[in-house]
């Protein structure tokens, strides 16, 4: 049965508060990591109204801020390019040979692609690669928009608070936010808000009292329990997904609404134990980062001495004295011991530097910089094997957190841009061979499968390619010598998957069955050649036997042989 709005909006605040509680070990440590890696986003626990300096106070050294841009921009440029096509959507595995669903998701491919190019994805998710080499934990939310089909936001950290499922998923989020009387209107209509909320509204649309004063709302988005569902309904508050806005104060429900689908995708770089939340590089980072800083001040410190020396001046000493270039300071000559003269700059400003380059390599190699950049620092000429061990050394590091982005991220978040898109009608009509019947005889079209065809994406593939060439360079010197060995390869799939594995566009490979067909009729037409071949070898044969003898040991030698 169904809650009621007010044990809904308590249940949900207390729900809340216990999340928050759980998530309080953290704000600290973003709160750090924003300071040294993101300032602009470090408003976790302290809350700054209007830009300043103050958020800079502790950077003397831009290394990790620097090292986590490469790697936001390289997994935007290498993972969800905008410049090219980085995903396919493929039919089911019940029709990978339906050449018709073929065509048709082929079609749908290249209708996403367009409608994520005109909407603001691709701002959207470089952004949250921000986040995720920063913090570790990153939220894409997805929605249909009003300007474009598809609106996509996401989440500063410390806004919101996640849970998994049984399976580990994250499959709820509780988001706090802020609406001014007035947003709260044209969010959710005036007769929805609270008595005092309408109130203040009224006095500020005739007294223009307190017009932009801000109230806390909680957004709630959770799997709704079936118990709460009108079986046959498929309104909001029967949607699968709940979608709830309280406001807070007055614990009152605005919204209670819903989505067919998750509308949102909770990424971590990668598992902090059975923590929800989410390991980043930055965590490896941040000692190194705060020593550099540190470093980096006190060797611009040095840099000043050494510049602009201390001076140890005697008490009987008159006059200014002169650190100008060529200036000229006057002593008494007959007190040496008057002279001014350097004091305590001896510092060693080498070791300070070899120090903070041992401190940024540490940085980049946490932020896979090197894999981003992998060539830029070579200056020899390389064979191709040399190019494949080390893109491989390299991506073995990264290949976990691609793993996760596809399986957190990517994969629902692009099922969830296909069912918009079928909504919205934004693909072609469905051929009848796609459309299939739900439990009560509803047609539908299934979710597709998804392949990657991003650089990193090939290049992870790939690595099965590198293996091979090791595999064969240790068994060609004995298939010299035993050829049968070859036998244990299928090198049809292997050339195929290779090729594919390299990037080979899919329709440069010949279909299998046509293959299989090319060499059935090469067969035959070789086993006829063979034939005509034993056919004209008997003509010449017969020919020549009939100037032989009849009684000779030749004659007698074709007739047992015919």
């Amino acid at each position: 049965m169904a809650k009621s709005k007010t044990d809904l909006a308590e249940y949900l605040i207390a729900r809340n508060s216990a999340l928050k509680n759980e998530q309080a070990t953290w704000l600290t440590l973003w709160q750090e990591i924003g300071d040294y890696v993101m300032p602009r986003k470090a408003e976790i626990l302290t809350k700054q109204s209007s830009p300043g300096s103050q958020r800079n106070s502790v950077i003397f050294d831009s290394t990790a801020i620097y090292s986590n841009a490469v790697l936001a921009n390289g997994m935007l440029s290498h993972m969800t390019p905008a410049d090219s096509r980085w995903f396919v959507f493929d039919p089911p595995r019940n029709l990978a040979d339906n050449d018709d669903a073929k065509q048709w998701f082929q079609a749908c491919t290249e209708a996403a692609q367009i409608v994520l190019a005109t909407s603001n994805f691709y701002s959207a998710i470089h952004e949250l690669f921000f986040d995720d080499g920063a913090f570790g934990t990153s939220v894409l939310y997805v929605q249909e928009g009003r300007q474009a089909p598809l609106n996509f936001k996401t989440f500063d950290i410390g806004t919101y608070c996640i849970s998994e499922n049984s399976e580990g998923y994250v499959d709820t989020i509780f988001k706090e936010v802020e609406f001014t009387c007035r947003q709260a209107e044209e969010e959710f209509g005036e007769d929805n808000l609270s008595d005092k909320l309408r109130k203040e509204l009224q006095e500020a649309k005739t007294k223009g009292n307190y017009p932009d004063r801000k109230h806390s709302f909680l957004h709630a988005i959770y799997p709704r329990p079936e118990t709460e569902r009108k079986a046959g309904k498929t309104d909001g508050p029967n949607k699968p997904i709940a979608s709830v806005y309280v406001e807070v104060a007055a614990k009152h429900v605005c919204r209670n609404s819903g989505y067919d689908e998750l509308p949102f995708f909770a990424s971590r770089h990668l598992k902090w134990g059975s923590c929800v939340y989410g390991w980043s590089p930055s965590w490896v980072a941040l000692p190194e980062a705060r020593q550099l800083n540190f470093l980096t001040k006190q060797l611009d410190y040095l840099a000043e001495v050494k510049a602009f020396p201390r001076m140890l001046v005697p008490d009987t000493h008159e006059g200014e004295i002169d650190l100008r270039a060529g200036g000229q300071t006057y002593f008494d000559p007959n007190q040496p011991a008057a002279m001014p003269k350097e004091w305590m700059t001896q510092g060693d400003y080498a070791i300070g530097l070899e120090r903070e380059q041992r401190k940024r390599d540490a940085i980049e190699r946490a932020y896979h910089v090197d894999l981003f950049r992998m060539f830029s620092g070579i200056d020899k000429q390389m064979t191709a094997r040399e190019v494949s061990e080390r893109a491989g050394e390299k991506l073995i590091q990264f290949t976990p957190a691609f793993a996760r982005k596809t399986t957190e991220l990517l994969n629902p978040m692009l099922r969830r841009v296909f069912a918009i898109c079928i909504k919205k009608g934004l693909f072609p009509p469905p051929p009848a061979a796609v459309l299939e019947r739900d439990a009560e005889g509803n047609l539908f079209v299934p979710e597709p499968d998804i392949t990657y065809t991003s650089r990193i994406a090939l290049a992870v593939k790939a690595l099965s390619n590198v293996s091979f060439m090791r595999s064969m360079e240790l068994i060609s010197p004995i298939a010299q010598v035993k050829p049968e060995i070859l036998d244990n390869f299928n090198f049809d799939q292997i050339t195929r998957d290779g090729a594919r594995n390299d990037g080979l566009p899919a329709d440069w490979l010949m279909d299998q069955k046509k293959v299989d067909e090319m060499r059935q009729a090469r067969a035959q037409a070789q086993a006829q050649a063979q034939q005509q071949q034993q056919m004209l070898m008997a003509a010449e044969a017969a020919q020549k036997a009939g100037s032989i003898k009849k009684d000779s040991a030749l004659a007698e030698a074709l007739t047992q042989q015919q």
